[in-house]
């Protein structure tokens, strides 16, 4: 069992900081899915992943994450490609940090 499926069981986890810890995507992954094993915490409100190693596109499961998220930070990573049209389902969402990317 990875790392990240034990952390998207946690279902009353409200705040995670993983900044800054060399995180990487699954190898030959080109989607986030560190993303994708979030959606399972239906009350997370606080996601900050930036300064790590993440790369590839955003997926549209994004938009699958809980409701109650106010804050995504995903800023200094290596992240490429368009914004999903799924983000716009986050609607409690008040920060959005995607800096330092190739995004279109």
């Amino acid at each position: 069992c990875s790392d990240t499926i034990r952390i998207g069981s946690l279902s009353q986890l409200k705040y995670l900081s993983l900044g800054g810890n060399m995180l990487t995507n699954v190898p030959g992954n080109r989607e986030l899915s560190i993303l994708t094993s979030f959606t399972r915490c239906r009350m997370l409100e606080e996601l900050y992943l930036s300064q790590n190693l993440l790369n590839g596109i955003l997926p549209a499961s994004v938009g699958n994450l809980t409701a109650t998220l106010s804050k995504l930070d995903l800023f200094s990573n290596q992240i490429e490609g368009t914004i999903p049209l799924a983000l716009a389902n986050l609607t409690k969402l008040i920060s959005l940090k995607l800096s330092s990317y190739k995004i279109k």
